[in-house]
């Protein structure tokens, strides 16, 4: 996903109306505490938090760029007023 999706014109576009944050667990001490926090288990996790930074929703393992925006919608769609896009 880093080197597919990340920086694919479609997702960057879609990401314009989000606030992303990518941290690293096994190279960044905010990740690894991260990590532990929402109990990630598997790479890549995408966490959806609302802004209280309550978990909302997750994403578990790699998606292709067009299935990983529908998802996102998806979850923001059906996580109603708890989050804003």
């Amino acid at each position: 996903m880093t080197r597919e999706v990340y920086p694919d014109k479609k997702f960057i576009e879609f990401s314009r109306s989000q606030i992303f944050m990518r941290v690293f667990e096994d190279t960044e001490d905010e990740g690894a505490r991260l990590a532990e926090k929402f109990q990630v288990r598997g790479f890549p996790t995408i966490i959806i938090l609302d802004s209280e930074g309550h978990e909302v929703d997750r994403i578990l393992g790699a998606r292709r760029t067009q299935v990983l925006i529908d998802e996102l919608k998806s979850v923001f769609k059906n996580a109603g007023t708890r989050i804003t896009i």
